[in-house]
């Protein structure tokens, strides 16, 4: 039989019988086309050969033995095979299934698909707002492991390009990460030497990890599904390893949308009033429990006014989006930057954070500002350097207050103290008339 080598886009607009596929298919499948990037031509066109499997347009044949890894159909009106190579094997050990060339359906019994979605449940009811979306996943994540998977352990390791400290292994991590259209699967950690040692200190053979990212989107991390057995899960389980990595990215973005819709200033795109309020009970809540300290900060811009009066609103939009900036990359991840209203924001310095440690952290984040070096266009549509500075007020728990109120009170004295000429300073509240200077 006559071979020819086709690309993506060939198989999609020449060979592949696109009306026999629904019309939301087909509207994939043309959006790539239209797109013309090459990954995402070659995933729409394993994405369609799947969806034409399902629909019995297309039959899958066995792959050749000893042949390079691939996809092969027969169509079911015409002759000749369509052949889609698969990446090799790499490293030794660790083979990438590809999603769509996974079967199209796992074993589920009746009764496993109402406790699946009764476990959905949990998470469409959980509070973004307190991390309930995370903690609600992951228990959902380790009963689908129960339930579909043989008992396995299901774990979810967040993070977008850095591996996080409880992942089974950042290599692979990070593999699964990059290329979030497969599933790697080891059969026997053990005869992998890379993976060995991790192997033997959690009793774990079996590895199966996929990427969690949804469509255009940043990653989110990886589903890692570990078994004790050697060579513990087949085709079907690997697809269902699959299916949760979906579900999965669709439960996070959506809980990010709506963190965004709710707690999210639209401008600056820090948190908002409403979240701040809420977070900075949970802190001083939680400090309290742990026995800690932590540090609210408000950071008032000088002579704000002074930037809308001479080159418009729109110039003073522009200083407040990059203070805003400036003090989300001065801050620790864990942090909670918002702005509160105006031109003010306000700082969390969750806990354990010492006095001096929150000086510093004040400090840097003033010189930050400093720097920006903005250039803003006035109302004659010229661009104008400008000089922005700000001027802040530092109260620490539990010295400073014992309550919401009572801290952001304490801040707020030291602030007005801040704002005193020469301006562009860092005041912690001292207990007494005269709060300290930085």
């Amino acid at each position: 039989m006559k071979q020819k080598t086709i690309d993506f886009r060939e198989l999609l607009e020449s060979v592949l019988p696109l009306d026999d596929l629904l019309p939301a298919d087909r509207a994939e499948v043309r959006r790539a086309l239209q797109g013309g990037i090459t990954r995402e031509l070659e995933t729409a066109a394993l994405y369609a050969l799947s969806r034409l499997e399902q629909r019995g347009a297309l039959r899958r044949v066995p792959s050749v033995e000893d042949a390079a890894p691939s996809l092969r159909y027969e169509q079911r009106d015409a002759l000749g095979l369509i052949t889609v190579p698969l990446p090799a094997t790499l490293p030794e050990g660790i083979a990438r299934h590809h999603r769509a060339g996974l079967p199209a359906q796992a074993r589920a019994s009746l009764e496993q698909v109402r406790r699946l979605l009764d476990m959905d449940d949990q998470i469409l009811f959980a509070d973004p707002r307190r991390g309930d979306v995370r903690r609600a996943l992951t228990g959902w994540l380790a009963q689908a492991g129960r339930e579909f998977l043989k008992g396995s352990i299901v774990a979810f390791a967040p993070g977008e390009e850095t591996a996080p400290p409880g992942a089974f292994d950042a290599d692979l991590w990070a593999r699964a990460v990059s290329d979030d259209g497969a599933v790697f699967y080891c059969p026997d950690a053990a005869r992998v030497p890379a993976l060995a040692l991790a192997a033997r200190a959690h009793g774990i053979r079996s590895i199966a990890i996929a990427g969690v990212r949804p469509a255009e989107h940043k990653a989110y991390g990886c589903i890692e599904v570990l078994r004790a057995d050697r060579d513990a899960f087949d085709p079907e389980d690997l697809a269902f390893v699959a299916l949760l990595a979906d579900y999965a990215a669709g439960v996070l973005e959506r809980a990010e949308r709506i963190e965004k819709l709710m707690f999210m200033d639209p401008m600056t795109a820090v948190y908002n009033r409403s979240y701040f309020e809420l977070q900075l009970q949970n802190e001083m809540a939680r400090s309290r429990r742990e026995s800690e300290s932590m540090a609210l900060c408000i950071v008032d811009i000088d002579d704000f006014k002074a930037f809308n009066t001479a080159y418009g609103y729109e110039a003073g939009n522009q200083v407040l989006t990059g203070v805003a900036r400036a003090l989300r990359s001065g801050v620790r991840p864990f942090d909670t930057v918002s702005r509160w209203g105006g031109e003010e924001f306000a700082v969390l310095l969750t806990s354990p954070v010492q006095a001096e440690d929150a000086r510093t952290i004040c400090e840097r984040l003033r010189t930050l500002v400093g720097r920006l070096g903005l250039e803003v266009v006035g109302l004659d549509r010229a661009k104008h350097p400008v000089q922005v500075t700000v001027s802040m007020g530092v109260a620490v728990f539990p010295d400073h207050g014992l309550t919401p109120a009572d801290l952001w009170r304490s801040a707020n004295q030291a602030l007005l103290v801040a704002k005193q000429p020469p301006k562009n300073q860092v005041v912690f509240f001292s207990g007494s008339a005269n709060p300290a200077k930085s």
